[in-house]
């Protein structure tokens, strides 16, 4: 037996030995340090102790003891201590107690493990914690079965880990104030995080277990990104209290999503969505959901499908749809509803530019669009539309830094292919306002809305004021007023109206409640009350704060917010 005591000992060891190395090359070398370590030439193995660490190529391995077999390139590590054992791949960090490595075929466990990932353009993390984890490439994944045969914009030695007995919140606190607890979970790094039907806890309460797979985004925030775990709860004027559940099944490149929602008037509603990556670019999908529409007072099954495509910021949609019930918010307390059909229309947007490099906070984009349409119950043919048009949003630089103005405008010309009546609508729309915060959470705003329009859409069968199709806009002249202010520690309210100078009538009255007791998570109720035509809607969400764009709720209820900022800005 040889016994030394090295500080940065490097060992050539395998230079001679078969097998494939990890996350390198076949002339790659491993280096041993720690304060010391004891070789044993004649049984081939090494063990490293005090503050001992491995590194080979891709990895680094930090633990209080490191034992290494040269002959079967197995790697032991443990620390019995707070410190814990370390391994590094890639950026990405696993911490456990012990590990168990096999550098040969790049397969290990690490058990008792904690582990933080980042979430792409944001400072929120993921923290996975959990019995063991089981460690491999995609190509051994795949042979394991823990992966489909081909996973998109992976490579074959990057490293998959699959989690046994695991836990995972966004929540930083040591006793989380919400957890997802589950028997298996797969990581597939700066992709996604597949939890296998989680047990749903708020602190240490078990609420519920859910059916289906639980996908966390590790990659930019999108809105459509992560579904949520929570029940579906809501209220519609038309189809009274709701409450349902929603969730993905998952494969190559692909989900399956499934909801099915209950109302108190009209029974069940329930839809499904198959979505497919065809390129890193592309996504494909189709779908279909038996719902209630209002205007024709009946059931029916409402197929659609299309693509995706987005690059560098554009992006180029093509849907075509049959029997849509749709809800259009023609102006603020003004919803048209009807069952219209588009085969196909095609939407192609850019991305938002900075108009000069000395006015960072002023964005430009342009939109065109192309379809055709049928409206049922018109007695109308199909009708062909090309929209062109454009948008700017900005804000202005304030001295008084709890005032933030802004502003925005946008023009866009419909073009109409009808052999008679109106051919042309031309609508532009200015918003300009300001919100004042204070230090003691306080917020108020106010916002000037002005619509004008020039035409009439052919879908129109009357030359009346009122609007009696999906497409066709009036002018307006609205006044949106909001107030937002704490209730106690935990209850926050805002209430936001918009009033009519044209109409001189309050058209529209709005209330979100929040609860918010913790770091991580929020409740929120809120009730639109619609004092011009009683469409009515309520809906309750549950919120994540490192999910900001998640909403919980089932249809296309959403509040007309003039103060929130565009999608897609530069930086955001």
């Amino acid at each position: 037996m040889v016994e030394r005591r090295v500080v940065g000992l490097a060992m050539a060891l395998f230079v001679f030995l078969a097998g494939t190395p990890l996350w390198a090359s076949d002339d790659s070398m491993a280096t041993l340090d720690a304060e010391e370590l004891v070789f044993d030439e004649s049984r081939g193995v090494a063990v490293a102790e005090g503050g001992a660490s491995l590194r080979y190529q891709g990895i680094r391995m930090y633990a209080d003891t490191l034992e290494m077999d040269t002959n079967t390139n197995k790697v032991r590590a443990s620390s019995p201590g707070s410190r814990g054992v370390t391994i590094i791949s890639g950026g990405k960090v696993l911490k456990g107690r012990s590990a168990e490595f096999d550098i040969s075929s790049n397969e290990g466990v690490l058990y008792e493990t904690d582990v933080a990932l980042p979430i792409e353009e944001s400072e929120s993390l993921v923290y996975l914690k959990g019995d063991r984890v089981e460690v491999a490439t995609v190509a051994s994944a795949r042979v394991k079965g823990w992966l489909p045969k081909k996973t998109g914009k992976v490579s074959e030695d990057t490293t998959i880990g699959r989690w046994e007995g695991v836990t995972v919140t966004t929540c930083p606190q040591p006793h989380p104030h919400y957890r997802l607890r589950a028997k298996r979970l797969v990581l597939i790094p700066d992709q996604r995080v597949v939890v296998q039907s989680p047990q749903v806890y708020i602190g240490d309460h078990l609420l519920f277990t859910y059916p289906f797979d639980y996908p966390v985004d590790l990659q930019a925030h999108r809105r459509d990104s992560g579904a949520s775990f929570m029940p579906k709860v809501g209220y519609d004027s038309d189809k009274g209290a709701g409450l349902g559940l929603s969730g993905p099944f998952m494969w190559e490149k692909g989900t399956l999503d499934i909801t099915v929602m209950g109302w108190s008037r009209k029974g069940l509603e329930w839809g499904a969505r198959v979505e497919q990556e065809l390129r890193p670019w592309l996504r494909i999908y189709g779908e279909t959901v038996w719902e209630y529409e209002s205007s024709s007072d009946e059931k029916s099954y409402r197929p659609s499908w299309g693509f995706v495509a987005q690059s560098e910021g554009w992006t180029f949609n093509g849907r075509w749809t049959q029997r849509e019930a749709l809800k259009e918010e023609l102006r603020a307390g003004t919803s048209y509803k009807t069952t219209l059909w588009r085969m196909p229309e095609m939407e192609l947007s850019s991305p938002w530019w900075q108009i000069s490099q000395g006015s960072p906070r002023e964005y430009f984009r342009f939109k065109a669009l192309w379809g055709r349409y049928e409206e049922t119950g018109k007695g109308l043919p199909e009708i062909e539309r090309l929209g062109l048009g454009g948008e700017i949003y900005g804000k202005i630089d304030s001295p008084v830094s709890t005032w933030e103005p802004f502003w925005r405008l946008s023009y866009t010309d419909f073009r109409y292919d009808v052999s008679a009546g109106e051919d042309r609508q031309k609508v532009t729309d200015a918003t300009v306002g300001a919100v004042y915060r204070s230090p003691s959470g306080f917020e108020a705003g106010t916002a000037y809305v002005r619509r004008w329009v020039s035409g009439r859409s052919p879908f129109v069968l009357t030359k009346t004021d009122k609007s009696d199709a999906w497409d066709d806009y009036d002018d307006e002249e609205l006044i949106y007023q909001k107030f937002g202010f704490s209730l106690s520690d935990s209850f926050r309210l805002e209430l936001r109206g918009a009033y009519s100078l044209k109409k001189s009538t309050l058209d529209e009255m709005a209330y979100q409640l929040t609860y918010r007791k913790n770091c991580c998570y929020s409740w929120v109720l809120t009730y639109r009350d619609d004092r011009y035509e009683g469409d009515n809607w309520a809906s309750l969400s549950f919120n994540l704060t490192a999910f900001p764009d998640n909403v919980v709720k089932f249809g296309d209820n959403e509040l007309e917010d003039p103060f929130r900022e565009p999608e897609g800005l530069p930086g955001r």
